[in-house]
């Protein structure tokens, strides 16, 4: 594999005293399978890096891994070799790294080498030092579910795109692979429709009460889309219907019932008010297949979002079911909010389940994948601690690290993953998003690729605990979680 990396501190320095304690191995999300040897692999200067030339997402995770910490790669130094193998144990993201007298990273396919280069660089440092110092280590790893994701509502309050790349950067390191993105709601609509422009110039200009206004024209969001493709990473669009729908009436008035007099756009936290007319089908439908077009030449991704979520209408129903089989009709595969289990969609419809206490079995018996984020467990819109600001309509003590990391997905059968949802009613900066997110992120990654039996809360703090500096270097405004012993996070920041 050809790599272009900055020789930087490639002088030789004094090496480390030999008493020094052997390095640890902290990985986050748990290996499937990890054992430590004894003795250390030193680095002081360069790597021969050897093969992955099919492998552009894991050598391009290298090469950037390399420049950071000044590695060179020169023939003469320690080898560090990837492979692609025909390993069936390995599944399709599944990896191998063995550290001895050499770095070995293995995996069938190029996703699964990523994931291997993302857990050498929690084992290296996060900045740039005279010496290396590695573990002799050998881990095989695979994740539990394939869903491993975020949903990050920026239709209350805008993030933008230097954000969501910033991101984007910190899921691929804990081996996060879905970024749902929630693009419209009654405050905001956020996504550019060329035959709608009137959706951005007007229902983009509205935010929720101290929020952010802004929208991402298509092209940005293209950059978006192979940014993340890059980093293994998919986004998957949410436009949120027939509920949730002010912004869009607002800038075309037509998709509201005549008897509707509430066509402004809207600030406020309250939900369930807006809804488009489905008595007027021949208005409505043309308009979600317009959306649904342009939203589908932008995301590659296999399923689209369409919301459904906390509205009652007798046509409620009929509405899912039509646009769901448009989105089938299209080549894609819809996800719909659990209460869209009510509409006559094929077995492949993916629910995403989020009331802890819905009855979710009659779905579960069609067939229905599951993406879990059972608001209790997994809306870290809501507080770190009991008390913090924000929201806590779902549980009032607030949702700490250690709730998140105690949920279990295994009773689910037909789940393929775990969602954590980050709301923004409360929450309009980019600092106050990163205080939500980390370091709760980083235990939905290992609930969602670890084991539930290999899994525990202890180990995750140790091992959580000795990643801050990769935090720090990635510039995250994390909370100062107490478990982790990161009360001074605060003066840090």
């Amino acid at each position: 594999m050809a790599l272009v990396v900055g020789a930087g501190c490639a002088h030789r320095v004094p090496a480390v005293a030999a008493d020094a304690p052997a390095p640890v191995a902290h990985v986050v999300p748990l290996p499937r399978s990890m054992e430590t040897r004894p003795g250390e692999l030193r680095i002081s200067a360069a790597v021969a890096v050897e093969g992955g030339s099919a492998a552009p997402m894991a050598g391009r995770a290298l090469a950037e891994l390399l420049a950071t910490l000044h590695i060179a790669t020169t023939g003469a130094a320690t080898p560090l070799r990837l492979q692609l193998v025909d390993d069936a144990a390995l599944g399709e993201e599944g990896y191998r790294l063995v550290v001895d007298d050499a770095i070995h990273l293995s995996a069938r396919t190029d996703i699964g080498l990523l994931h291997a280069v993302q857990s050498l660089r929690q084992l290296l440092p996060a900045n740039a030092g005279p010496e290396y110092r590695l573990p002799r280590v050998a881990i095989v790893d695979a994740p539990a579910y394939r869903w491993r994701g975020l949903s990050l509502d920026v239709a209350r309050s805008f993030l933008p795109v230097e954000y969501l790349e910033k991101h984007i950067d910190r899921m691929a390191l804990f081996k996060l692979n879905r970024l749902h993105l929630h693009l419209t709601d009654d405050q905001g609509w956020r996504i550019e429709i060329k035959r709608h422009p009137k959706l951005v110039e007007i229902g983009g200009a509205s935010a929720v009460e101290g929020g952010r206004a802004g929208y991402y024209t298509q092209e940005q969001l293209k950059h978006l889309v192979a940014y993340a493709q890059a980093r293994g990473v998919t986004l998957v669009p949410e436009i949120d219907m027939p509920g949730h729908v002010q912004a869009a009436l607002a800038s075309y008035n037509e998709l509201a019932c005549n008897d509707v007099a509430n066509l402004s756009t809207y600030s406020g936290v309250e939900v369930g008010f807006s809804v488009f007319c489905l008595e007027k089908p021949e208005v409505v439908y043309p308009f979600v297949r317009d959306v649904l077009e342009e939203v589908l030449a932008i995301f590659p991704s296999r399923e689209i979002h369409i919301g459904g979520d906390e509205i009652k209408h007798p046509l409620y129903a009929d509405f899912v079911a039509r646009t769901a089989a448009m989105v089938e009709a299209m080549g894609r595969t819809p996800i719909v909010w659990e209460e869209g289990s009510v509409a006559a969609m094929k077995p492949d419809a993916l629910l995403q389940l989020w009331n802890d206490g819905y009855a979710i079995d009659a779905a579960v018996a069609k067939g229905h994948p599951l993406i879990l984020s059972p608001c209790s467990y997994l809306y870290i819109d809501h507080g770190n601690y009991a008390g913090q600001p924000g929201a806590d309509w779902c549980r009032a003590e607030g949702v700490p690290l250690a709730r998140v990391y105690g949920f279990d997905p295994t009773p689910y059968r037909t789940a393929v993953g775990v969602e954590a949802a980050l709301w923004t009613e409360f929450v309009h900066t980019d600092a106050a998003a990163d205080d939500h997110l980390w370091p709760r992120l980083a235990a939905v990654a290992e609930v969602a690729w670890s084991p539930a039996e290999r899994r525990g809360y202890a180990g995750f703090l140790r091992r959580m605990g000795a990643l801050r500096p990769h935090l720090d270097a990635l510039g995250i405004h994390y909370h100062a979680e107490p478990d982790l012993g990161w009360a001074d996070a605060e003066d840090a920041h």
